[in-house]
């Protein structure tokens, strides 16, 4: 049985202050007396669910088309309910007591609760949304050598209401200070996901070459 964990991407979503929203435009219509209907999308490369690679913050990362496409595929994702209202962060300290359940795991998935705010206050939802400290991303890197990506129920792992630590998050975890990288799968829709029944998951980014990210389609496989 397979879940979806990205969001279905709309023009009203919001998007991090002052970077672009999705617009979609109608290149041709049936009703229009065209052949056929077509749409040309505007799409920035870090709007809606999508998976952050490291030449995002990493002058010598690669970029997202650069990879494999087996690196999306993860074997062992954990779950974990940190519960977070906007504008808090998430410390080391939060992080540390789930070492032994977070070193077997590939992915590691945080759920704050905070997506049910896209909808509801989806200005707040960008503008104050919570944040992983740098030295819990610190943590993360050097800590759990399994450990491969990292995704979150929030716009970015990083927050307006925190900068500049979310420039030092993404360079953590992008792998500006080291010599592995964690991929950052932000803006998930975890709302209704299963953590004892949690299988694999598959996060495949549009794959364009020469950008840094892409927006992706994530799917988790559960058990029935």
């Amino acid at each position: 049985m397979y879940q979806l964990l990205s969001h279905t991407m709309s023009t009203t979503d919001p998007a991090w202050p002052g970077e672009p929203t999705l617009k979609v435009e109608a290149h041709s219509l049936i009703e229009r007396g065209d052949n056929a209907d077509t749409y040309v999308l505007h799409l920035y490369n870090h709007f809606g669910t999508h998976i952050d690679a490291p030449k995002h913050f990493n002058p010598l990362g690669k970029r997202i088309s650069e990879f494999p496409i087996s690196t999306f595929v993860f074997n062992k994702p954990l779950l974990l309910d940190i519960p977070k209202n906007m504008g808090e962060i998430l410390a080391k300290e939060e992080l540390i007591q789930y070492r032994d359940k977070i070193r077997e795991a590939d992915l590691l998935l945080i759920r704050s609760g905070t997506y049910q705010w896209k909808q509801q206050k989806p200005l707040e939802f960008a503008s104050r949304g919570p944040a992983l400290h740098s030295e819990a991303a610190r943590y993360l890197m050097e800590e759990f050598p399994s450990l491969r990506a990292i995704g979150v129920d929030w716009l970015s792992i990083a927050s307006p209401s925190f900068m500049p630590d979310g420039i030092y998050t993404h360079q953590y975890l992008l792998g500006r200070f080291h010599d592995h990288h964690l991929f950052i799968i932000e803006d998930l829709n975890l709302k209704d996901l299963d953590a004892k029944r949690l299988l694999r998951v598959f996060a495949f980014p549009l794959l364009v070459e020469g950008i840094d990210s892409a927006p992706a389609t994530v799917v988790a496989e559960v058990t029935t």
